[in-house]
């Protein structure tokens, strides 16, 4: 083989190498690009079936999220309508509302567990619960309120009050004590029997308390222990009669009370002179009623009693007049000066309502 041959032929054999070499290569490369393609179609799938299982995820969660948020508007509606027929409900249609409470905890545990469609079911059995009960108690409130309004009145005072107050179960026998409005005027009142009340102690004091509760932050006119009225038209009747004089009243002893000071001569002191008791008493009633609007004496039932005043005073001048009573009582140490109060201004404007008809007093 001569020399041209053989490099002709090597040639050739090189070229043929190469030529395998380039399929070969593109062999390779188009099972690659296959293999790529596969890859990313497996790869568009998968991300697609995220993509669904995601958006099945969030379609789930929001109506997860909505049934949550109308479980908890049905249930916060219901609680909301409990809290406000509560205040009465329960006074007429106790076992109701008992069964009522119950079903709330049960759907707040229904709640707390994601059962969302039971906590709206027990919601609505509740709403309609509560309207039975709404309308059982508004009924036999009604029932309750004309029996009031014709239960006989304990009428204590007339304040200056054109609303329904209650003042609580203070009065006489444990009754509510609340005001009964005419105009700008009430009468406070408690329920109670047509009798003749004794004046025993207990009755005296809570006729009392109450008066005193009542002019914390009220002024009143004092109506007689023991005054009771057949019922509520009557008492109306009384006040559109006696309205006038009544409101004279108010305006005479508005944010007044009555403060009571008795002078009593010391048990081993002996006055031989007259004027000279005389004297202190007059000192001691001039300082005082300078303080006071009004003054009105009262018996000299005891020969050792030379004062017995009661005193009209402003609510704000009270501390002033206690240290005026201090000051006379260091400056007459052969005295005893007994200081009361403060009182409803019995002995200045009272109301008095006998068989024949209303009395209104003032000084």
């Amino acid at each position: 083989m001569t020399k041209e041959k053989y490099v002709e032929l090597r040639k050739k054999r090189l070229k043929e190498r190469e030529e395998r070499f380039r399929r070969e290569r593109e062999r390779i490369r188009k099972l690659k690009e296959k293999e790529q393609i596969l890859r990313l179609k497996k790869w568009s799938e998968l991300v697609a079936r995220r993509r669904e299982i995601e958006k099945r995820l969030l379609e789930k969660a929001r109506l997860e999220k909505e049934r949550q948020e109308k479980a908890k508007d049905a249930l916060c509606g219901v609680k909301k309508t409990v809290e406000e027929i509560e205040r009465k409900a329960p006074i007429y249609v106790p076992e109701t509302m008992k069964k009522i409470n119950e079903m709330l905890m049960e759907a707040d545990k229904s709640f707390e567990s994601t059962d969302y469609e039971k906590t709206v079911k027990l919601s609505h059995e509740i709403t309609e619960l509560l309207e039975k009960a709404r309308l059982e108690a508004l009924k036999k409130a009604e029932g309750k309120e004309k029996r009031k309004k014709e239960e006989g009145k304990y009428f204590y005072c007339v304040t200056p009050c054109n609303d329904e107050k209650s003042f609580g179960q203070i009065g006489i026998d444990d009754e509510g004590v609340y005001t009964i409005p005419y105009r700008d005027i009430a009468a406070v009142v408690s329920d109670s029997p047509m009798m003749d009340y004794e004046m025993t102690e207990d009755s005296i004091r809570r006729h009392e308390a109450v008066l005193r509760q009542v002019m914390e932050n009220h002024t009143v006119v004092p109506v007689e222990f023991g005054t009771t009225i057949k019922n509520e038209k009557i008492l109306g009747r009384l006040l559109t009669k006696a309205y006038e004089p009544t409101r004279e009243c108010l305006r005479l002893v508005d944010n007044m009370v009555e403060l009571g000071v008795k002078v009593i001569i010391n048990g081993d002191i002996v006055f031989a002179d007259p004027e000279k008791r005389k004297e202190y008493a007059s000192d001691i009633l001039r300082s005082l009623s300078t303080i006071a609007k009004q003054a009105v004496a009262g018996d000299l039932f005891s020969d050792r009693l030379i004062l017995n005043t009661s005193f009209l005073v402003n609510k704000k001048d009270i501390e002033v007049f206690s240290t005026e009573v201090a000051r006379l009582q260091e400056k007459y140490p052969m005295l005893k000066l007994l200081y009361s109060g403060p009182w409803p201004p019995h002995n200045f404007v009272y109301i008095k309502i006998g068989t024949e008809g209303i009395e209104i007093s003032k000084r």
